[in-house]
């Protein structure tokens, strides 16, 4: 039989949420709410597209102006420490937003986890922002994302493996696998890699990554056009990795109610998006593609 997908409505999300937050319907808004960290409000569309209804929450975290340059280094540097949703500038300002595709099913906890990561993150992160975004001195630690319980992530991590291993097998033919670097697989000059991780107390993540350079100096150019290139896709976010001089694009889904169409439609899109940009990238700021590596 074949799947269907699942067509969202303001409605469910408004059902998702209403127990768990404060909030409801908005002029030109499925919802909008507090939740419940600071005084953050987070507000949640539903869009429609082909391939399934796309639920985007998106919350304010700081007003700033900074150059806009040195504003998307250090969004590209600050990526990199989050796991559920990604920073975008808007204008003089720095939000925090995350799109969830409804497949052939959406758990109401899909929206909840998305809705809450978005409210933490802008709130959490907030200070620190403000004070990379001012050369303030000292610039507070980045916050860690709420991890699941330890006695617990044990077993909610190797559940989430284990699916993600089903489908990975089912449409793709099955992916390497690597004890550290978790699952991978090759697209063109690009490779994937998708790793199982334990978040906001008893769920799990579910990272797709892909290293679009390595061995590659980041400039204010670099930045704006990581920043500009992320922003035409609603899945994805470029990270600098300072330590290692390398580049990764990542997107993350919920990994509990995982069905094969969410995984595939975030594999597909951070490989379409890395060995589509790549080749691009390194000829005009240098380092290296995945291929290149020997």
């Amino acid at each position: 039989m074949e799947d269907r997908l699942i067509e969202v409505t303001a409605l469910e999300v408004q059902r998702a949420l209403a127990r768990t937050f404060h909030g409801g319907e908005s002029p030109g808004r499925a919802w909008e709410g507090t939740v419940g960290v600071g005084d953050t409000v987070v507000a949640v569309d539903v869009v429609p597209r082909e391939g399934g209804s796309l639920v985007h929450a998106r919350a304010r975290s700081i007003e700033c102006d900074a150059e806009p340059a040195r504003l998307a280094r250090i969004l590209a540097s600050e990526n990199a420490e989050l796991v559920l949703g990604r920073f975008a500038a808007q204008g003089g300002a720095v939000d925090v937003e995350h799109a969830i595709l409804a497949g052939t099913s959406m758990d109401a906890v899909e929206v909840q986890a998305s809705v809450w990561a978005v409210g933490w993150a802008a709130a959490s992160f907030a200070p620190r922002l403000r004070a990379l975004a001012t050369e303030a001195v000292p610039v507070p630690p980045a916050p860690q994302t709420p991890a699941a319980r330890l006695r617990d992530a044990v077993d909610h991590v190797d559940f989430t493996t284990r699916r993600v291993r089903q489908h990975l097998d089912a449409q793709y033919g099955g992916f390497q696998h690597h004890p550290d670097w978790g699952f991978h697989g090759a697209f063109g000059s690009a490779r994937v890699f998708v790793e199982v991780l334990p978040v906001l107390d008893d769920s799990t993540a579910v990272r797709v990554s892909s290293p679009v350079l390595s061995q590659v100096e980041m400039s204010d150019e670099l930045a704006l056009r990581m920043l500009a290139l992320a922003g035409e896709q609603p899945f994805g976010a470029f990270a600098h990795v300072a330590a290692r001089n390398e580049v990764w694009l990542q997107h993350a889904i919920l990994g509990d109610d995982l069905d094969h169409v969410e995984l595939a439609t975030a594999i597909d899109a951070v490989a379409a998006m890395a060995d589509g940009c790549d080749d691009a990238l390194a000829a005009e700021f240098g380092g290296l593609r995945y291929a290149d590596l020997g």
